[in-house]
């Protein structure tokens, strides 16, 4: 999807005929605004953008900035054609989760670079990223006090290319969850990788989104370690996490459970009895 698609659509229905055309009059300055937005993140340069384009409307502000603020929420919010567009990038999560938490619900769309100082990016598909409203309420308006200061945009950013970095510890109830630095990341990447764990308190929410999947899964644990013995329990443990690596990825929380189920000793023996 491309800005025109949802410029064209978030001004359909706007009965102020004046004001459409001169929004439809942008559409030149926001494909452009599109294309390097597009480039920037292709070479981790977004940082460099923000600040840049948040210095640029200080000193001279669009002369549509609030038009365009304004078109987002109720043009491709509020309106028919302009929500059929909202609703499809909504849609594009995979399984229908937060691209930030990767668990909850999706309740809108996040601007990963903030609508209140770069309305040129107010529409830009590629700067919507669907989201929860936890999450979305907790990232807020900021662009980082520096480089490494950023939470990760989940089109762009990869961490997980080079294997996995997110693993759940097992010895007791509640599961800990941290991060493992891979050494192909460089120092910003890093910095980035925790400071999004940090932003979203997800090792925090890991642990309690883990309560429902363990509790679903004990019975069956549980059976399969009093009939066959703790060797047989490993080895469900470790083709279920498997399984669950190749539909959700290496690097999904849920994942991460089920490798940390796997490899704790205390779970096999004791905790498969005991509830979370």
């Amino acid at each position: 999807m491309t800005v025109k698609e949802t410029l064209t659509a978030s001004c359909k229905g706007l009965r102020n005929s004046v004001l459409k055309i001169r929004l439809l009059a942008r559409e030149r300055d926001l494909s452009a605004a599109e294309k390097t937005y597009i480039v920037a993140a292709e070479h981790n340069d977004l940082y460099t953008l923000a600040t840049t384009a948040r210095k640029s409307e200080h000193l001279l502000p669009d002369r549509d900035g609030a038009h365009l603020r304004a078109l987002y929420s109720a043009g491709l919010v509020g309106r028919k054609d302009g929500r059929s567009k909202y609703d499809e990038l909504k849609a594009r999560a995979p399984f229908g989760r937060c691209l930030l938490c990767g668990n909850s619900e999706i309740g809108s769309l996040d601007h990963h670079l903030p609508k209140d100082t770069l309305p040129l990016y107010t529409i830009c598909p590629v700067n919507l990223v669907p989201a929860c409203g936890k999450c979305n309420q907790m990232k807020g308006d900021r662009i980082g006090a520096t480089a490494g200061q950023r939470t990760l945009h989940p089109y762009y950013d990869r961490p997980g290319q080079t294997g996995r970095y997110l693993f759940a510890d097992i010895t007791s109830w509640p599961v800990q969850f941290r991060i493992q630095t891979s050494p192909e990341w460089d120092a910003e990447l890093h910095d980035r990788v925790e400071y999004h764990f940090r932003t979203f308190k997800l090792a925090q929410r890991y642990a309690e989104f883990c309560i429902s999947v363990v509790t679903a899964n004990q019975w069956l644990h549980q059976k399969i370690r009093r009939e066959s013995g703790a060797p047989a329990l490993t080895a469900h443990l470790q083709e279920d996490a498997e399984q669950h690596a190749g539909t959700h990825g290496i690097n999904a929380w849920d994942t991460a459970l089920r490798y940390g189920l796997a490899d704790s000793a205390w779970y096999v023996h004791q905790g498969v009895f005991e509830s979370p």
